[in-house]
Order: structure tokens, then sequence, then C-alpha cells
């Protein structure tokens, strides 16, 4: 079941990749250049221009070697749309019970945001699997840490303001994985075409995750 293959992808890792602004000419190097850095999950928002084409063209090329989801999923339509495209899993920066519908009667996975524990809860109650907490760094890895006193069982995510500096930090504190954008996707090395330096990154990014978990 591709459910269960994307969250196996994402345990492994650590991480989940956000390309966002980025363009269709762009996104097949830069994801190639992520797998080669041992990323195996990457998503492309729906703000970004040309999130469809993305999409399509990130599933037709990397098949089952590479999840591709779409993140930003506001509305149901939205999330037909993606779904539609290719997406194996989707992400969103609210919990919209709709949204959660559309997504699960065609079972791929739903990473909604939630922060209290009150949306946690409530998101497991509609058979949600792994949880979004957003926006992580704002919140801080201590509120990760409190929320995981009583919730340990519990698999949540961090996005937002996720760096190498705080990665192992919420790792340790115990993170399922992070959500990583402009941190790991960088501008400027795409422009460049430093397709090197991205693979780089992105090893730095999964090899620091891994250290957290184990400290």
């Amino acid at each position: 079941m591709i459910k269960q293959k994307v969250i196996q992808a994402i345990e492994d890792t650590g991480i989940i990749a956000i390309a966002r602004h980025i363009t269709p000419e762009q996104v097949l190097p830069l994801a190639q250049a992520l797998y080669d850095g041992g990323i195996r999950v990457i998503e492309v928002t729906c703000n970004t221009s040309g999130f469809l084409p993305c999409i399509e063209m990130l599933s037709a090329e990397f098949g089952d070697k590479m999840y591709v989801g779409a993140g930003t999923v506001l509305n149901p339509i939205m999330a037909q749309l993606v779904i539609n495209a290719g997406a194996n899993f989707v992400l969103a920066p609210d919990f919209n019970p709709e949204v959660v519908k559309i997504v699960h009667e065609h079972q791929r996975l739903m990473i909604p945001a939630v922060v209290t524990p009150s949306e946690m809860l409530q998101a497991c109650r509609m058979g949600i699997d792994l949880l979004k907490l957003f926006p992580a760094n704002a919140l801080g890895v201590n509120y990760l840490k409190e929320i995981r006193g009583p919730l340990d069982n519990l698999d949540l995510i961090a996005v937002g303001g996720i760096t190498l500096a705080n990665t192992a930090d919420f790792a340790k504190a115990g993170a399922f994985a992070v959500g990583v954008g402009s941190e790991l996707i960088n501008k400027q090395m795409i422009a460049d075409g430093n397709w090197q330096g991205l693979t780089e990154l992105a090893d730095n990014f999964v090899t620091t995750f891994r250290q957290g978990k184990c400290r």
C-alpha cells in the first residue's frame, strides 16, 4: 500500500524536502540532486507556479524511487487535482476535515498541520497517521517535548523554520521527521546549477537528523 511505503520512507530518512517557487525546468535536476544526497520524499507546494506539471514530471521520472507529494493544499478541489497529477501524499498548513476526506478516499497519506492537543487528537480520530507541527521553530523544541509527554504515541513532523542548526534538536525531542524548505532547497545553488552542492546539503540534513535521533 502506497501510504505505508511513504510513511516508511519518511521514517527512514527523517527529511521531507519542501520545494516552493521552483520552475518545471528546475524540478528534475533539483530532485535528482536531492535523491543523490539521500532524500526519498519531496513535496511541491501548491503556491508554486506550475505545481501540477512539476508533480506530474517528478512522478513520471522517479516512480517509486522518490515519493512525491503536494504541500499547501487548502481545499478539496486542490487535493483532487494534486492526486490526479500523481501526488503520493498531501500536506496542508491547517487541519481541514474536508481535505482529509478526499485524500483518504484515494487511500493516500494525509499530513495536516496541528498545534494544539485538541487538534492533534481530533486528527487522530479521523485516521491521520502523521501530523505536521507547524510552525515548529516558532513554537520551539520545548513545545514538542511538552506535547510528547502525555501524547508520546503521536508521530509529529516538525515543519517551519527548520535549519541544519536545529534539526538534531527536533530529532532528539522526538520528531518523527522534519520538513525543510529554503534551508535545503537553496535558491542560489539552483540558480548556479550547483547540483553537487545541493546533494551535499541534502546528505548533511539526513545525517544530522539521524545523529539527533541517536542522542
